[in-house]
């Protein structure tokens, strides 16, 4: 088990709050331990959110043998990592205020939550803006069609009556030819 990788990266949350406990000069204050704790509930229920996501998916690629067996341990001992990071989390709040440990996991979870809703009301936006922009170039896309449409059809309609002009003017000439040959023969002299 212990040859297993980590599921998550390094805890920096974790390292910062306890280089933070370790400083001697100068000595850290209880504020900001307890802003670190606080950062580090967040990453652990940041993780909480990850795995839970994370599980079920991955039973169905492990059911399915597309992962193997030593994926599923490597997630299964990142719970059981997880779980003893939040009793430590717990017990290192109710240090600081007796009742603590009962509520920093829910602010830390509120916190989370409102960290994700304002990055999807963000992408949300940008997904809009982005739509209204390809809606923008289609509609600009639709009116130079049909302004080059309207264009060709233009050309196509002068190239028609240019074409109509030119039969009927060989159709006059004809006629005119016709008429001047018929013109040209004697005429039979007309009884009285």
């Amino acid at each position: 088990i212990n040859d297993a990788d980590p599921w998550f990266p390094e805890n920096e949350a974790l390292s910062k709050y306890i280089a933070l406990l370790q400083q001697e000069e100068p000595e850290a204050t209880e504020t900001q331990l307890k802003s670190a704790l606080l950062r580090r509930a967040i990453e652990a229920v940041t993780r909480i959110f990850t795995l839970r996501e994370d599980k079920p998916v991955l039973a169905g690629l492990v059911k399915q043998g597309t992962v193997g067996d030593d994926t599923w341990m490597e997630f299964t001992l990142s719970e059981k990592e997880l779980e003893l990071e939040i009793m430590a989390i717990i017990a290192e709040a109710n240090t600081f205020k007796e009742g603590w440990g009962q509520t920093i996991l829910q602010t830390a979870s509120e916190m989370v939550i409102h960290e994700r809703t304002k990055n999807m009301e963000k992408e949300m936006k940008a997904k809009k803006e982005e739509d209204e922009r390809n809606q923008a170039l289609q509609e600009k896309l639709q009116e130079e069609n049909k302004v080059q449409e309207e264009k060709n059809m233009e050309e196509r309609q002068e190239r028609e009556r240019a074409k109509a002009l030119e039969e009927l003017l060989a159709e006059e000439a004809a006629e005119m030819k016709k008429a001047s040959q018929g013109s040209k023969k004697p005429k039979r002299p007309t009884k009285k």
